[in-house]
């Protein structure tokens, strides 16, 4: 180990190659990053939280601009990731729901993930896992990142009433 190197070069290495590697695995399934992020959100609360998704709910998340939205919707209903249906409480707004071939995709991702992380922490044990978790976590902190839970606490209060 180069103890003169700045941790910096470790973490932009570590970040391109996980990125290209995601990059990489989404376009085999046919999303780009973006759609991968919204199918995961959708996913979220479809299936977790038995929620409807609106395109309001992914604008206000990502914190984007309706037309964003819009046109990354537009081109996942056009690759058969999701199907835009009417509201049953307002017939002016779509609900999103996840396609079978959706769900088979987070299957993939889920499944890309755990091997990507299985190859990051291939020499460790789970102690230094463990370890390695908590310092990454505290290096965020300390530069005011925050790291969010899948599926924050009072999303979770509010599907179960």
């Amino acid at each position: 180990m180069d103890c003169n190197r700045h941790l910096g070069s470790y973490i932009r290495a570590l970040d391109n190659a996980l990125a290209q590697d995601m990059r990489q695995s989404s376009e085999q399934l046919g999303l780009t990053p973006s759609q991968g992020m919204f199918l995961h959100r959708i996913w979220i609360r479809q299936e977790v939280l038995h929620q409807d998704t609106y395109a309001k709910d992914l604008e206000q998340f990502f914190d984007v601009k309706h037309s964003t939205v819009s046109g990354i919707l537009q081109r996942m209903e056009a690759a058969g990731f999701v199907t835009l249906e009417e509201s049953p409480a307002d017939r002016r707004c779509k609900a999103i729901r996840l396609t079978q071939k959706a769900l088979d995709a987070k299957d993939q991702t889920d499944a890309h993930i755990q091997q990507t992380e299985a190859r990051l922490t291939a020499r460790m044990s789970e102690a230094e896992i463990q370890e390695f978790r908590r310092l990454l976590q505290m290096a965020a902190e300390n530069c005011g990142v925050c790291i969010q839970q899948a599926v924050p606490q009072e999303e979770k209060e509010e599907s179960n009433p």
